[in-house]
């Protein structure tokens, strides 16, 4: 039984079902602040992601090729348009849903490269202290984000369930394929993610973080074929 993606998904429920309750009661400066100290946040998480990687070629690679992908694909505006479809029924009564920011917490929650790292980790080893600790990290930003963009938060951890429970099985079926330098990379892959996340939520500087999940998915070829040619 993958513990550490329960453990985690439900810490997300919880984080959000509570921060959903605090929604139009927090003061407008608080309102606005908060997710721009969270988008330093989640800069600083995202360097210490990076430095980890062991082939910085394949991770630029992964980047460069699975943006140009996302974005030929219109990732990030079809998955926008079906978020407000979605969600626009829940949102009925509350005030004007930020969708941009909404899709950022979606891609932060559901194709972080921590949170696919340790999943990979416990489908591989067994060994869930990593989603413990995200677990931990991610009950106070659903809760952020929960209050600042009401209940529709509290939809992404049956997203997250989803999306971890499918990279499980990948694990499970391919343990053998995981090296260590190609879940590092995979890591550093994500935290470029998780950096330009934070460089949208502080509104310092916006890419399309959805056209960047192909790059989560080219990594871990990528980093085995680059590591197989140069060892």
């Amino acid at each position: 039984m993958p513990v550490g993606i329960l453990t985690n998904v439900l810490s997300v429920l919880a984080g959000s079902c509570l921060g959903s309750l605090l929604a139009g009661r927090l003061s407008r400066r608080l309102h606005e602040s908060l997710p721009i100290l969270f988008g330093y946040c989640a800069m600083a998480i995202g360097i210490h992601s990076i430095v980890k990687a062991r082939s910085m070629t394949a991770v630029v690679l992964a980047v460069l090729i699975g943006f140009s992908t996302g974005h030929l694909l219109r990732l990030e505006e079809r998955t926008r348009e079906m978020l407000h479809r979605f969600i626009k029924p829940l949102c009925r009564g509350e005030r004007d849903m930020d969708m941009a920011l909404y899709v950022t917490v979606v891609a932060l929650f559901c194709f972080s490269g921590f949170g696919w790292y340790g999943v990979l980790i416990e489908s591989v080893s067994g060994n869930a202290e990593v989603l413990f600790s995200k677990a931990v990290l991610d009950f106070f930003t659903a809760l952020l984000f929960a209050a600042v963009l009401g209940r529709a938060v509290c939809l992404i951890p049956f997203a997250q369930l989803v999306v971890m429970l499918a990279l499980f099985g990948v694990g499970r079926l391919a343990a053998s394929c995981f090296t260590a330098p190609a879940l590092a990379d995979l890591s550093a892959c994500g935290g470029i993610l998780t950096l330009a996340a934070g460089l949208r939520i502080a509104r310092i500087k916006s890419v399309g973080l959805i056209d960047l999940m192909p790059a989560l998915v080219l990594i871990l070829p990528l980093s085995m074929l680059w590591s197989g040619i140069f060892q």
